[in-house]
């Protein structure tokens, strides 16, 4: 599964409810695609990382070196391997 992060904010609902946490956990793998400075990754991305159904297999950080992309949230993005926990 891949997850990746819209920049739209929260809205009415329930910022991590049923909806993504079935599939997260049903997954054999998940891939986290995030801007750490999106207020809906901050705010999700650490709860599922630290879940105790999950390992975290890996992680790197990538940073874009493009004028245009300088000041964006998107010129740094975190990316995350998952796997469940035996």
């Amino acid at each position: 599964m891949l997850l990746g992060y819209s920049p739209k904010p929260y809205g009415s609902r329930e910022p991590f409810g049923q909806l993504l946490s079935s599939p997260i956990n049903n997954a054999d793998r998940v891939v986290i695609d995030h801007s750490p400075e999106l207020d809906r990754a901050a705010s999700q991305v650490p709860s599922i990382v630290e879940r105790r159904t999950i390992s975290l297999r890996c992680s790197f950080e990538l940073f874009v070196d493009d004028e245009k992309m300088a000041d964006t949230p998107f010129a740094s993005r975190c990316f995350y391997l998952l796997h469940p926990s035996n």
